[in-house]
């Protein structure tokens, strides 16, 4: 098992519920994050996509620079790409974002 540091990884802010690849992860390789805590790829991240860091229940917000950019379709578990397939996004459609 491979393990990438914060470095391959930006998180923007500590509300953040997901993090962005700086590099493609591969599935299995373990992400290290803030506070000494690891998520385990469950499936490839392209570079620049969306790695969930922890899981978001199906509805919820989905969590990037501190604000919601998004509402969960399904659940997303830690380590899951988090993309078109998983998620709605809200802005433009009327409605305000809440962290």
């Amino acid at each position: 098992m491979v393990v990438q540091t914060l470095k391959e990884v930006i998180v923007c802010h500590s509300k953040d519920n997901v993090a962005t690849a700086k590099a493609v992860i591969r599935k299995g390789t373990l992400v290290e994050l803030p506070g000494k805590k690891e998520i385990e790829a469950r499936e490839e991240i392209p570079f620049a996509h969306k790695i969930a860091l922890r899981r978001i229940p199906r509805g919820a917000g989905v969590i990037k620079y501190g604000e919601r950019i998004g509402r969960a379709t399904r659940a997303i578990e830690p380590g899951e790409l988090v993309h078109i397939h998983n998620v709605t996004g809200e802005r433009g459609k009327g409605e305000k974002g809440e962290c």
